[in-house]
């Protein structure tokens, strides 16, 4: 399977993907900050500015994380615009002696990441 039918090719050659499959504006809180975002089942979460354009956010922004736990919670939201996500428990381990740890509750998914 091709993915012609989503992207072209532009003058240079390199191909432009066109979502069908994007969402409405969510808004998305960390730390002091709200970011605004659109929300694609294909690509992901892309941050925009109040105009609706593209906004360069660095790879380590809080942001990225954030949105990923808010998909991988379920992507509830309060007022149909707001992300709700919170940080996962991590695992409850008890030492052992040395390098060794016995799990007495596992983590949430995404503690990890």
């Amino acid at each position: 399977m091709t993915d012609s039918q989503f992207s072209f090719a532009d003058r240079e050659g390199n191909r432009i993907f066109i979502d069908c499959f994007g969402s409405n504006e969510y808004f998305i809180t960390v730390g002091k900050s709200t970011i605004r975002f659109e929300w694609s089942d294909i690509f992901g979460p892309l941050p925009i500015t109040k105009t609706g354009a593209g906004r360069d956010l660095s790879y380590r922004h809080p942001f990225w994380r954030a949105a990923s736990l808010w998909n991988l919670q379920g992507k509830r939201l309060e007022d149909g615009k707001n992300a709700i996500w919170h940080e996962p428990k991590k695992p409850v381990l008890k030492h052992l002696g040395g390098r060794h740890y016995q799990q007495i509750e596992p983590g949430e998914p995404g503690h990890d990441w």
